[in-house]
């Protein structure tokens, strides 16, 4: 049985990721609410479509927000 590699985490911390999660813990407690729950609500419905957009939407949200970076109230308070 073939297992899938990990991923890079978004959040851009150089953390690899479990294939099954989406972002390491502590970027992904960084990420807005308002991002964090379209991402587990459509996980949950299997609603893939809404699902690719939320993590899109929150990829961009780290590219805007960088670690280090100055962070913005962007899409909810961190």
């Amino acid at each position: 049985m073939a297992t899938n590699p990990p991923h890079d985490c978004p959040g851009g911390c150089g953390t690899q990721v479990a294939y099954h999660l989406f972002a390491c813990r502590s970027c992904w407690r960084r990420l807005p609410a308002v991002l964090r729950t379209p991402i587990n609500e459509s996980w949950r419905k299997k609603d893939h479509r809404a699902h690719r957009a939320a993590m899109l939407d929150a990829r961009d949200w780290y590219k805007a927000n960088p670690l280090g970076g100055a962070r913005t109230k962007a899409g909810g308070d961190v």
